[in-house]
């Protein structure tokens, strides 16, 4: 319920902020993906772990050239060594995402004969804030991760405890079809270079078995190294992940309505492929 309310404020808000001409409100369907220490490899694009995501948007058109867009994405994050064949480790997790953006589009040129009509291929870039917060499976239930410490955050000698809002630069590409003057659909896809190694509850922080199970309680030891069946026997020192920061993936379809029924877009008349200039 949360989440619906947050969205159907961030409508409310936009449209009212937007409401003028030059502006669009819109909607986003698609996915989310994660790229981070539980993916086939620690940093690339893979789409074995595809999660639904849906959105909201506000665009407001500058000139030929160049958009603002504030957005509100909601989705989800998840990875599992089982799909990856890591049975020395056995993590997994998901996470909720939510991340509130303003992005930037430059419009490369555009291709049609018609003002009000036509294909547009644009680049993409901005800033956003974002809230995660990753679970993972336990006795048939899910436990929230951060809480736990189970690379002994907040221990002596250990770092503090990570934050579950951070902000991320969002990238990537994307092309809209202007269907006539009011209505545009888009396609887009993008990623996210976050700050943190810690989307997934891993880093690449040595770790201590003893000190996590002393400090943080068994659970927190427990899901720090599921594989881990002797530690008194076994090497209780180990690091979980790698080096690089995590990554987070967003794309979909763009469904957008131009406010106030304005009929240009600023493209001239638009006859064959026309580039945009100021």
């Amino acid at each position: 319920m949360k989440k619906q309310l947050t969205f159907l404020f961030f409508l409310v808000f936009t449209s009212s902020l937007f409401s003028q001409e030059g502006a669009e409100i819109g909607i986003m369907g698609g996915v989310s993906l994660y790229s981070g220490d539980l993916s086939p490899k620690e940093f690339g694009l893979y789409f074995d772990e595809m999660d639904p995501a849906f959105g909201a948007f506000s665009r407001f058109n500058l000139g030929k050239t160049v958009a603002l867009r504030l957005g509100l994405t909601i989705g989800k994050l998840a990875g599992n060594d089982a799909n990856t064949d890591r049975l020395d480790r056995g993590l997994s997790f998901q996470s909720s995402l939510t991340e509130f953006s303003l992005i930037g589009e430059v419009n490369l040129f555009k291709l049609g004969r018609y003002k009000d009509k036509g294909m547009i291929p644009y680049l993409f870039g901005g800033v956003a804030i974002f809230h995660f917060d990753p679970e993972a499976a336990f006795d048939g239930d899910y436990v929230k991760l951060q809480p736990l410490g189970t690379e002994g955050q907040g221990l002596p000698n250990y770092p503090e405890p990570y934050q579950l809002t951070q902000v991320a630069f969002p990238l990537g590409v994307g092309i809209k079809f202007m269907l006539n003057e009011s209505i545009t659909l888009g396609l887009e896809f993008g990623g996210r270079k976050t700050f943190t190694d810690y989307l997934d509850d891993v880093s690449n922080n040595e770790v201590n078995y003893f000190d996590v199970l002393e400090g943080n309680g068994e659970l927190a030891a427990t899901l720090s190294n599921p594989t881990l069946t002797d530690p008194s026997a076994e090497n209780a020192t180990y690091r979980r992940g790698g080096q690089y920061d995590d990554w987070y993936y967003v794309g979909g379809f763009m469904l957008s309505f131009r406010l106030n029924g304005g009929s240009s877009r600023g493209w001239g008349s638009g006859k064959g492929i026309g580039c945009p200039t100021f």
